[in-house]
């Protein structure tokens, strides 16, 4: 008797057990802003992160809506362990030029003066100095091997960008999504008829921008525009070897589930966001259609009181952004979506500063930006 009623428990928890051995995990990466060149900022940036995941994780999984759609009704996990991309100590050389500069202006300058101009100094070096191409590019290689070996792990990751940080995870997508179709990519641009026929019989999968480059297919100019190598022998040796570049410098599909940004105030640095002039836009449409039709999320989160917090844009419906991109999206549950409507209970001062010391409120509000961006997709 005690055999088959051990044999019955076995027969009902074994697709229990499996369905937990197969459950695939999600991590959540944080990543700092700027002014945390020293180890008090650092280690500011590490306990306010000890502070906010345990919160973010209770907040995502106390949520039937996050479960059903985000964690697709058991079958994703958040991993208990917080991940962090900490990148403050890139600049600490400029930091010391600067510091010797503000006291140079000591000596002739009134201190009210000189204490406005020290904090707007601090806050801005950093987010100026990431947003140069060259400091920002080693970053996303970096945060790229971290997002790898979670991958190689079975995980997918979630990338939270506080601040500055925003800038990073928005240049990581637009370089490392495979959004680019190869075969259509090339249709745009004047190469051989030679050429053109061996791409058509020789195809290869979706691309980003970074495996054009470090491919050699592609250079970026000096007004910062995207051409092809004119050199038609090389152009043709380094798109064999596209596939292999895709797969070291592409993110794999699935590998980034979304992003959330806060305190972000990417649009004063980025406004080609929004600028159909600007030379890059089309790779901006391919980012968001990718988005789009690969489940993925883009939260820009602010407290309403936060002076440095800005809406990434107006929220939209699918239909609308579906007829300013003017292409055909096959949506499957992506969304773009931002909150700014919530306030912190803090001076515009500290509210900033506030998100990791309000992180159970925050965690919250994140959860509704998640609810308010999938509705507003999927009516």
């Amino acid at each position: 008797m005690k055999k088959i009623i051990i044999a019955i428990l076995i027969l009902i928890l074994t697709p229990f057990y499996a369905a937990a051995q197969e459950q695939q995990k999600i991590q959540f990466i944080y990543i700092n802003g700027s002014n945390n060149n020293d180890e008090k900022m650092e280690n500011w940036f590490y306990d306010g992160v000890k502070k906010m995941h345990p919160n973010m994780v209770n907040a995502f999984n106390n949520s039937d809506f996050i479960f059903k759609h985000f964690l697709k009704n058991g079958k994703y996990q958040i991993s208990d362990t917080a991940g962090t991309f900490f990148w403050g100590r890139r600049s600490v050389e400029e930091i010391q030029m600067l510091n010797n500069d503000l006291n140079i202006t000591k000596i002739f300058s009134p201190r009210l003066a000189q204490t406005v101009r020290t904090l707007l100094a601090y806050f801005l070096h950093d987010a100026i100095w990431v947003s140069h191409y060259r400091n920002m590019h080693p970053l996303i290689e970096d945060l790229h091997k971290q997002v790898l070996e979670n991958w190689c792990n079975g995980n997918s990751v979630v990338l939270f960008g506080y601040s500055a940080g925003a800038f990073i995870t928005y240049e990581y997508m637009f370089n490392k999504l495979p959004d680019i179709d190869i075969e259509s990519y090339f249709n745009t641009t004047e190469i051989s008829s030679e050429l053109r026929n061996y791409i058509l019989k020789n195809k290869k999968e979706n691309s980003c921008i970074d495996a054009l480059l470090e491919s050699g297919i592609a250079i970026y100019s000096a007004d910062g525009k995207l051409v092809l190598n004119k050199n038609e022998e090389l152009l043709k040796s380094a798109y064999d070897k596209l596939d292999d570049y895709s797969c070291k410098y592409c993110i794999p599909k699935g590998a980034l589930k979304g992003i959330v940004n806060f305190a972000s105030p990417l649009v004063l640095f980025y406004s080609d966001i929004s600028n159909p002039n600007y030379s890059l836009t089309s790779y901006n449409k391919l980012l968001y259609k990718y988005m789009l039709e690969n489940d993925m999320f883009w939260l820009t989160v602010n407290y309403a009181d936060d002076p440095m917090g800005y809406p990434t844009s107006k929220n939209i419906s699918y239909e609308e952004l579906k007829s300013r991109l003017d292409t055909e999206i096959d949506c499957q549950e992506g969304f773009l979506y931002s909150k700014s409507d919530i306030k912190s209970r803090k001076t515009f001062l500290r509210a900033h500063t506030s998100y990791w010391a309000t992180s159970k409120k925050f965690s919250k509000a994140v959860v509704e930006a998640y609810e308010e961006g999938y509705n507003l997709y999927n009516q």
